[in-house]
């Protein structure tokens, strides 16, 4: 197969545990792109998130962020297409999830806003290695709730639970919603439009560069990853892939630490898996 699209999922993938983009990574989209295989990052981060990597990102031309909600184009940093979730169904999480020991960020648009407590209680919430990103790219909020249940426009909730137990507990609470959920971090519960996930994110990619599904590459990790594994051509879990992601991958590389991506990089430029 010659495979012409290549989506990396950010965090546990492209990013090292260090929140770092490797040196062989970046070598490897530099290799793709020159060999005229379109590069993309399909992400659970807002499009600003992304941006923050423009120099080690410098050959990726486009972004399918918050799970596939948003279409981002990065050279000319303006959202191409944004599919927001139901105001009324924003307002029955919220009432769900308000009864939990919760923090959250919201993505509207090419940004997004969290709680202020966040900074404060990051380690409660398993999210203290996002702390740097957030003080310096998001908009704080006493009360992020506030605006979603108004019903101002956002693509994705992330709800992060001090106990992942309640996590599971508002899952089941929410189940009947028209909503796509899933695990990312250790605590988190994202929420999405129904119908938008990382495949479909993916496939209205692969539709608006022509490329056919069967000639897509798609690197992930994490459970919000499974949709963009299932969608394309070849499926490549990272060796710290949870075993789900695993399952359904073709192959499995090395793990984000020890140039997993480079070496995915490479099964899409020979064309097969070897």
């Amino acid at each position: 197969m010659d495979y012409r699209l290549i989506a990396f999922d950010m965090d546990g993938t492209l990013l090292s545990s260090r929140k770092e983009v490797l040196p062989s990574s970046r070598a490897s989209i530099a290799e793709l792109a020159d060999a005229g295989v379109s590069v993309a990052i399909c992400s659970g981060r807002a499009p600003i998130m992304v941006e923050a990597y423009g120099a080690e990102l410098a050959r990726v031309r486009y972004a399918i962020c918050a799970c596939g909600a948003i279409l981002y184009d990065l050279a000319e940093r303006r959202v191409m297409s944004r599919r927001p979730i139901d105001a009324g169904l924003v307002r029955r999480v919220a009432e769900v999830c308000r009864r939990y020991d919760v923090t959250l960020d919201a993505f509207a648009g090419g940004g997004f806003y969290y709680s202020a407590c966040l900074l404060e209680r990051a380690a409660d919430y398993g999210m203290r290695d996002y702390v740097p990103m957030f003080d310096r790219l998001g908009t704080p909020a006493d009360d992020v709730w506030a605006p979603l249940v108004a019903g101002e426009p956002t693509e994705k909730v992330d709800v992060f639970f001090a106990d992942p137990a309640d996590r599971d507990r508002a899952r089941a609470e929410l189940a009947d919603l028209p909503l796509v959920t899933a695990y990312s971090e250790r605590s988190s519960l994202e929420f999405s439009p129904l119908g938008v996930d990382k495949g479909v994110g993916l496939g209205e990619l692969a539709g608006l560069l022509g490329v056919p599904m069967g000639a897509t590459v798609a690197v992930g990790d994490a459970d919000n990853d499974l949709p963009m594994l299932r969608a394309a051509g070849l499926a490549v879990a990272m060796g710290n892939a949870n075993e789900r992601a695993r399952a359904l991958a073709d192959v499995v590389v090395a793990d984000n630490d020890h140039d997993g991506c480079a070496e995915a990089a490479r099964l899409a430029l020979a064309g097969s898996v070897r």
